[in-house]
């Protein structure tokens, strides 16, 4: 149990954030991981950026595995992102498609913020 936080929370960072952060160093995978023609360059510019804020969640993730003064702020952002995410794709009619894998993916991690929350509230 000790170690269930710090699990969880590498999990948020690396299995979460942490694949999609890789594609700010490889843009050629943000095509294939959003599921959008590579031509637009605006578009895969906005991506790219949007990949260094995941592997800035994932970092800040990382160290809070680690500081415990850290796990609340930084769960209600990956909670906030997350769930910000599957609002706008729902209100958009967007859950499906080419964005239904990340749907699916932001839903797991959405259930690991819970059980995350739940046991921090558990240790307090």
């Amino acid at each position: 149990m000790n170690n269930a936080v710090p699990i969880l929370f590498y999990l948020l960072g690396l299995g979460i954030h942490g694949v999609p952060a890789l594609s700010a160093l490889f843009p050629s995978k943000i095509a294939k991981l959003y599921g959008i023609p590579a031509g637009d360059n605006t578009l895969m510019t906005l991506l790219q950026h949007r990949a260094v804020l995941f592997g800035i969640i994932a970092l800040a993730c990382i160290y809070a595995a680690h500081s415990a003064s850290a796990r609340w702020p930084v769960l209600i952002g990956v909670v906030l992102s997350m769930g910000s995410f599957m609002i706008i794709a729902l209100a958009r009619g967007e859950a499906g498609g080419s964005l239904s894998k990340v749907v699916i993916v932001d839903a797991i991690g959405l259930g690991i913020a819970a059980i995350l929350a739940a046991l921090l509230v558990r240790m307090n």
